[in-house]
């Protein structure tokens, strides 16, 4: 099949929604499909068009910036070129582009296939409110002209307005997770290389945002120093974020020794598995529903560490169906420590052969469940 997908941000931008839509386009490239991928040019250095992986990437100039929010009028002669021979378009939500993608699509009558990665709730601030409605607006807009939509998990679709409005054409596959490479370093070679000393070691991979529950995670760190006074808190990810003010709170402790809080800034995924190798447990404290799986928790799981999530629908999905971590109340750091140490105290309990967690999510699963849906949208009369 000749699959158009669509996404504000690409490689070599990294998120794990980027990382979501990069495993799913190469993958389905490997089943010889033609898998393109229409997206902003983020950095101007980046080509208008190139072919990575097999996957052939279309960038449109970027107009104007508002955070993380791209405004890139182009798009549109692009999707005009690109719809006509397209058996489906996959636009990856939320995306600023979605009307007009979506309203152009429907009027060439392509199958708009939708993957609901979130829901989008900007940070508080002066104008947020109107770009919230805006944004729900938007997304609106394109759940409603959509074939087929598809998110994570049942539990995440029957707990979101959104989507359970609309549940009659919602469905759930399970995300591309692949293991993560090994580098060949050693443990001691990985410590030294982020300055680790001591442990536990409790790890964190994401933005350093308000809705990732960091504020939350240190609280609940000082808490878990007076069990373990040795023990380490690794903060992995983007450190400055437009409209954030977490680093400015995070940035003090990582200038004193004493603290135990490292922030090494983004990891490349290719080293992912190194932080693995080190820790003894992978935290997602996050507060809200921008997030709604955490891709990560299977990556950790696959590497041998267990993990602690919020109790947020589909984020609590991971730990439910495998056994390998705890469920933690949302935004209560005393509740976020009490699951870290049972998890400390009895790694053993959680702990489960690769194998068992790769057949629990497995990667051509999630290939054969979106080819299924492919299949059906193209067949449907379009």
């Amino acid at each position: 099949m000749k699959i158009l997908m669509a996404i504000d941000y690409y490689r070599p931008n990294v998120s794990g929604l980027t990382l979501y839509v990069e495993h799913l386009a190469e993958g389905l490239v490997r089943r010889g499909h033609e898998v393109r991928v229409l997206t902003n040019q983020h950095l101007p250095e980046l080509p208008r068009r190139s072919v990575e992986n097999g996957v052939t990437i279309v960038r449109a100039p970027v107009a104007l910036r508002a955070g993380k929010a791209l405004l890139a009028p182009a798009i549109v002669p692009r999707a005009l070129e690109e719809l006509p021979r397209s058996d489906v378009l996959h636009l990856h939500a939320p995306a600023a582009n979605a009307i007009p993608l979506t309203f152009l699509a429907a009027a060439q009558r392509v199958p708009i296939v939708i993957t609901y990665h979130c829901d989008l709730q900007p940070p508080p601030s002066r104008g947020q409110s109107l770009l919230r409605v805006l944004a729900r607006a938007s997304q609106d807009f394109a759940l409603d002209r959509a074939d087929r939509v598809i998110t994570y998990t049942e539990d995440y679709a029957r707990h979101t307005h959104s989507l359970f409005d609309r549940l009659e054409k919602v469905g759930w596959i399970l995300p591309p997770v692949e293991d993560p490479p090994k580098t060949g370093r050693t443990a001691d070679e990985v410590r030294a290389r982020y300055g680790i000393r001591g442990g536990p070691v409790i790890l964190f991979l994401g933005r350093f945002a308000e809705e990732k529950g960091l504020p939350v995670l240190l609280t609940a760190f000082a808490d878990i120093r007076r069990r373990h006074p040795a023990a380490v808190l690794l903060l992995a990810g983007a450190t400055r974020v437009a409209g954030e003010t977490v680093w400015e709170r995070v940035e003090p402790l990582t200038r004193d020794p004493a603290s135990g809080v490292l922030a090494p800034g983004i990891v490349p995924p290719a080293e992912i598995a190194d932080l693995f190798a080190v820790s003894n447990v992978l935290v997602l404290p996050s507060i809200n529903s921008t997030e709604s799986f955490g891709l990560v928790q299977v990556e950790a799981m696959l590497s041998g560490v267990p993990v602690v999530a919020s109790n947020l629908p589909g984020v609590r999905q991971p730990a439910r169906m495998t056994g390998m971590g705890e469920i933690a109340p949302i935004g209560d750091a005393e509740g976020l420590a009490r699951a870290i140490l049972l998890v400390l105290d009895a790694p053993e309990r959680y702990r489960r052969p690769a194998a068992q967690i790769r057949a629990t999510f497995p990667f051509e699963g999630t290939l054969d469940g979106y080819e299924a849906v492919y299949r059906s949208v193209a067949g449907a009369g379009h």
